[in-house]
């Protein structure tokens, strides 16, 4: 079957393949797009410019593998301001570059940014405990002197707010379990907010929320 008859077939049955097809004869002058970010890091942190860093073509498609890091001075010994730049050629010879910044902070609570509580387990009426995760494992780093908690609050239907409780994280395995305080009854439809707290001495720093709700159906979250 000739070239002819299978673009007439696309153009009858798929003007946008038809479209590929007319462009695929035309001479290759696109460059491929590089995705990469700038990058912010702890001193001390491990640093791969690769991670995260992906390349696409408008006719070879994904060219992740064919990037190549031309220039990178990351010393994440020390803070300061890097950059790193990529390389990326399609099979027809158009070279796309990039370059992004890496800043390497220190670790210290002045610019400490805190975690996150990633999930919380179904809060039943009646629970005594709340459990969940965070971000935080092994490989966090955080300030020296910094101990960082997980904090419940509920509300109830009338606007009442009460601490649930607070508790130390688990550093291990960034998990948490926070014991009600006395006298806390958390209730069906109960809004429940978590959050973070680092706290270094006399200062405190907040991360952010998360929304769940007393329910007997299972878990609910915002």
């Amino acid at each position: 079957m000739s070239s002819d008859r299978d673009l007439d077939i696309n153009l009858l049955g798929n003007p946008e393949a038809a479209q590929t097809t007319l462009a695929t004869g035309l001479p290759d002058s696109v460059k491929p797009v590089i995705d990469a970010q700038d990058v912010t890091l702890y001193a001390g942190d491990e640093y791969d410019p690769k991670q995260g860093v992906t390349a696409t073509d408008d006719r070879d498609g994904d060219v992740t593998n064919l990037i190549q890091v031309t220039a990178n001075d990351v010393d994440t010994s020390q803070a300061g301001t890097y950059h790193v730049t990529y390389s990326v050629k399609d099979t027809a010879g158009n070279v796309a570059t990039k370059t992004i910044t890496v800043t390497v902070i220190e670790v210290n609570f002045e610019n400490y940014q805190v975690g996150n509580i990633t999930s919380v387990n179904p809060i039943m009426p009646g629970a005594t405990t709340i459990v969940g995760q965070t971000d935080y494992d092994l490989n966090s780093r955080i300030p020296e002197g910094t101990n960082i908690y997980a904090e419940a609050v509920f509300t109830n239907s009338r606007g009442f707010s009460q601490v649930v409780g607070k508790s130390e994280i688990n550093y291990d395995t960034g998990t948490f379990e926070i014991k009600a305080n006395a006298g806390v009854n958390l209730a069906e439809g109960n809004r429940v907010l978590i959050y973070l707290l680092a706290i270094n001495g006399d200062n405190e720093k907040k991360g952010s929320t998360f929304i769940t709700f007393v329910s007997a159906d299972g878990p609910v979250s915002e």
